[in-house]
């Protein structure tokens, strides 16, 4: 039986379909955004960390960044908080400028 409705199908003058233009989607605000504006050449982000007496880095925080809000800032902590230096006789805050370029 499905053989028999199959061949129909196939033997059938079936009128042919039109095709169908698909609009492309729309592109994301932010995307939009993003790429209108003018691109960076560079973003500098400056941390304050401590330098514990074990040599380990720890409590980083932002100070300042030229082009806040687009996660540099949290990269450049997380970047940090990964380091150590050198054991010494008390725990050290320091600040530090990272400079991220293209």
């Amino acid at each position: 039986m499905f053989a028999v409705v199959l061949a129909t199908l196939l033997v059938a003058d079936l009128p042919k379909a039109k095709p169908v233009r698909l609009a492309p989607k729309p592109v994301v605000e932010a995307q939009r955004e993003a790429a209108s504006g003018p691109l960076l050449s560079s973003v500098a982000v400056t941390v304050e960390c401590t330098a514990r007496a074990s040599g380990r880095v720890e409590d980083c925080r932002v100070l300042g960044e030229t082009h806040p809000g687009l996660g540099f800032g949290e990269t450049a902590v997380a970047l940090m908080q990964r380091r150590a230096v050198a054991p010494a006789a008390h725990d050290v805050q320091f600040a530090r400028t990272i400079q991220f370029t293209p």
